[in-house]
Parts: structure tokens; C-alpha cells; sequence
């Protein structure tokens, strides 16, 4: 007999099933990225994979569920409940920028066009929010944030473009948190190699950074949060302040 998958109950899991109506997959409702790699075989690039794939969001809704973030989030609620903007950068299906909708924060949502793209823009409908997402398609014009929010982006990118997106992101708001994840198993094919410590020190070239090893796990990967911007100045004891009103 062959058993059929249940939709898991979980109100995040019950409205991806609504969104993906009959391509509703239950077995794919976990973040085993083997389904991940087994279905980028599936097409004939990379690019192609993320813009057209589903799998990404269910995982992105795993992830969220794990609670993986939960220190960065924790970083940035330190900086207490301001009349602050924050721009998710790299947002898939808007589970972070959603949540801080929720918490009152003024949020943008910029992706690369794709169907977990379009999965974010759906929710933000159904939840009544007004709330901007700027697909890239080109060169990109954004409001100009308190907060750059950067998570699990940097991995997908080939190691030589990596500083040139930190770069930029710095570009974008008065601060900026990234998560740098320098897993051991990077092929170069979904995930790239990450140096954290070059990546740092790149910034680190050009003004003030925060950094912080949030994650070391047995088998040699470690996640780095990475804190930098405009807003950073390094005090007389050697503490860094942070002020988010800072435009200049």
C-alpha cells in the first residue's frame, strides 16, 4: 500500500499547500538538501534552478521553522524597536522580512525573480501589507534603509563576487547584517566556498565591523555574523556604538 504524505500543520506549511495548490509536494516538507540537488538536475543551470524551482520554497520555510536565525534576529532586536526601515536582501520567501512586518518595522523585499519571489509577494497580499518588492532584473533602486538584512545570500554566490555584493550592501542602508557561512561541503554548485575571515577583513579595509562566530559545528562549518556600516563607530575603550539614525 502506498502511503500518501500529509500536509504537516503547521500554519506556514497550510498556506504554502495553498499557494502551490495541486504542485503541492508534502514529501518535500523538511530541508534535506539532497532534494534540493536532486532537483537541480532537472535543469540546465543554476540560474534557471532558482528562478524556476519550488523546492527552494519549502525549503526556506524549514529553515525559518528551525529557528537557524534566531541569533541574528537577536543581534538586531538589541538595537531596540525604532521607527527603523529594513531592507531583506535576498528575501525568497519572506520569512524574516515578514516577521519584522509583524513586529512593526518598515520593511523592502529585493530577489531575483523566482517562484519563491513570488511566493513572498503572495503572503505579503494575503496579509494585507503594502510592504515594496524589488525583483533584480538590472541595476536596482532602492530606499535607502537603517538596516541591511543579508541571510544565507553570500554562499550563493561564486567566492569572487562575494566582497563586490558586501560592497554593495553597504551601499543600500546605515547597517548592514549578513550571515557568512563557510560550509566545509561547498561544491560550487548550489553552495560556493565562503571565507569568512578574508571576507571580513575586506570590510573591514574600508571602515568599522562587527563579527561574531554564532555557529561551530562538528564537522568544521561555522555561520559568522557580520555587522558593518555607516552607523558603526568604534569608541575610545575600543566598543563599538552603533546609531541608526546616522545618514551621512
Amino acid at each position: 500500500m502506498t502511503t500518501v504524505p500529509r500536509v504537516p500543520q503547521h500554519p506556514l506549511w497550510r498556506e504554502l499547500a495553498e499557494f502551490m495548490g495541486e504542485r503541492f509536494r508534502p514529501e518535500w516538507c523538511n530541508d534535506g538538501e539532497a532534494k534540493a540537488y536532486e532537483e537541480l538536475a532537472h535543469y540546465p543551470d543554476v540560474d534557471t534552478f532558482y528562478r524556476e524551482t519550488d523546492v527552494l520554497c519549502y525549503q526556506s520555510t524549514a529553515y525559518f521553522l528551525h529557528g537557524w536565525k534566531r541569533p541574528y534576529v537577536a543581534m538586531l532586536m538589541e538595537l531596540g524597536r525604532g521607527p527603523w526601515s529594513i531592507l531583506d536582501y535576498g528575501c525568497g520567501a519572506g520569512h524574516d522580512g515578514i516577521w519584522f512586518l509583524e513586529q512593526g518595522y518598515e520593511v523592502g523585499f529585493v530577489d531575483i525573480p523566482s517562484r519563491s519571489l513570488e511566493f513572498c509577494a503572495w503572503r505579503l497580499q494575503r496579509r494585507g501589507f503594502a510592504a515594496p518588492v524589488f525583483p533584480i532584473t538590472g541595476p536596482i533602486h532602492v530606499p535607502f534603509a537603517n538596516i541591511v538584512w543579508c541571510m544565507d545570500v553570500i554562499e550563493h554566490l561564486p567566492s569572487e563576487h562575494q566582497p563586490a555584493l558586501l560592497d554593495r550592501l553597504g551601499q543600500l542602508g546605515t547597517l548592514v547584517i549578513v550571515n557568512l557561512i563557510e560550509d566545509r561541503k561547498a561544491d560550487g554548485r548550489i553552495h560556493y566556498p565562503v571565507d569568512r575571515i578574508a571576507l571580513s577583513r575586506h570590510i573591514e579595509a574600508s571602515g568599522e565591523v562587527f563579527f561574531k562566530d554564532v555557529y561551530q559545528m562538528a564537522d568544521g562549518n561555522i555561520s559568522r555574523a557580520l555587522v558593518y556600516g555607516r552607523a558603526l563607530r568604534k569608541q575610545a575603550n575600543g566598543d563599538v556604538a552603533i546609531d541608526l539614525r546616522w545618514k551621512g
